[in-house]
Order: C-alpha cells, then structure tokens, then sequence
C-alpha cells in the first residue's frame, strides 16, 4: 500500500435539502449516474479531477447536482471540469433556487493523502535477469 497526495475538491451541502450529484453523458435526458446524495448538512471530498470530461463515445460529460424541495427540484448543470478549478463547493438554496459559492483554495491547502495499492512486476525468466 502506497500513498501519494491529490488536489481534492470538498463538496458542501448547505441547502437544508437532500442534494443528489449525477454524472451524466452526451444525451442522457439528466439521468446519469449517481455519483453522491449529501444529506442535510452532509460534506463529501471528491479528487478535483473525478469529473474530467473524458469525451466518451456518447459526448461530452455534465455534472447534474439536484435539490429535492417539497415542491418538486431545483437542478444546477456544470461542465464535467467545474470541479476540477475549486477547492470547495458549497450549495445554497436563494429562493427556492440552487446556488453554488465556489472557494478557490492554493494547491497545497487542496493536498490530501490518496492511498493505492502498488504493484512491482519484474520480467525474470527461470530466475536469472537478461535471459
């Protein structure tokens, strides 16, 4: 097990709401993936660059993020790189409307160890090297 740092980007929910985050491709009518659902008051750290758009075979990639209100959702809609610029994200809601109040971070404060699993393979032949 190793351990390198990320820029990570801290996700805040502030809405007072059920926030649900989807990543969706090219013509998915906004259904997507479901990436996260922050519960009222909920955080979570995501790696700045999770959403890259990686021009799939169905088009470009969008982040959904959707309030779920009494009277129906408020949805906000960014480039898949939105997150990837800011170090935290919080969502309000102003009116009945989902905002986000982006904070930009220096890199470093971004910095959060990652841990993954590192694999060393050797081209050895019947145990003498050059063979």
């Amino acid at each position: 097990m190793a351990c390198l740092f990320a820029r990570m980007t801290d996700l805040v929910n502030d809405t007072g709401v059920v926030v649900q985050i989807r990543e969706v491709e090219g013509d998915d009518d906004g259904k997507g993936e479901l990436f996260a659902t922050l519960q009222i008051g909920d955080r979570t750290v995501i790696r700045g660059m999770r959403f890259l758009d990686r021009m799939a075979d169905l088009g470009p990639r969008s982040i959904h993020v959707t309030a779920i209100l009494a009277a129906g959702t408020t949805t906000l809609i960014f480039a898949a790189q939105y997150f990837a610029a800011y170090g935290r994200v919080v969502f309000r809601l102003h009116n009945q409307q989902l905002v986000d109040e982006p904070e930009e971070m220096s890199g470093i404060r971004r910095m959060r160890p990652v841990r993954f699993l590192a694999c060393v393979c050797a081209n050895h032949q019947n145990g003498r090297r050059g063979s």
